[in-house]
């Protein structure tokens, strides 16, 4: 009985530490809602379809690694010492990652501060 638990216990724990890797949990869709207008962002797409290495934008974490410090740990509102703001780092990352890959003839996302940037309909 208590070995049937015990087996039981560590099937289950790998079961949620696959499942923790690979993702599972990780949100479909992100919305942030700066002052311009709200932005939509689809980490599904970004992560599965694409491919895209996860350091390539959660560059605080270490390889393998699929939890850990967001974005806004780190960056706010206002820059912080060597620390981007978090407009600034969005930019640089988002927008960055858009403008290379249409430098290199591949699918990319918006550019333009509308296009992605969505104002409230008053």
């Amino acid at each position: 009985m208590k070995k049937g638990l015990i087996c039981t216990g560590i099937l289950a724990g790998f079961l949620l530490s696959l499942m923790v890797a690979s993702g599972i949990f990780a949100k479909d869709v992100v919305e942030f809602t700066p002052s311009y207008g709200k932005v939509t962002f689809n980490h599904k797409k970004h992560a599965e379809t694409l491919k895209i290495d996860c350091l390539k934008c959660h560059h605080t974490w270490k390889k393998g690694e699929t939890s850990g410090k967001l974005c806004k740990d780190c960056h706010k509102a206002k820059a912080e010492g060597k620390t981007l703001s978090a407009k600034d780092a969005y930019h640089k990352d988002c927008k960055g990652c858009h403008e290379e890959a249409k430098k290199a003839n591949k699918p990319a996302g918006p550019i333009g501060c509308t296009q992605c940037h969505v104002k409230e309909k008053k």
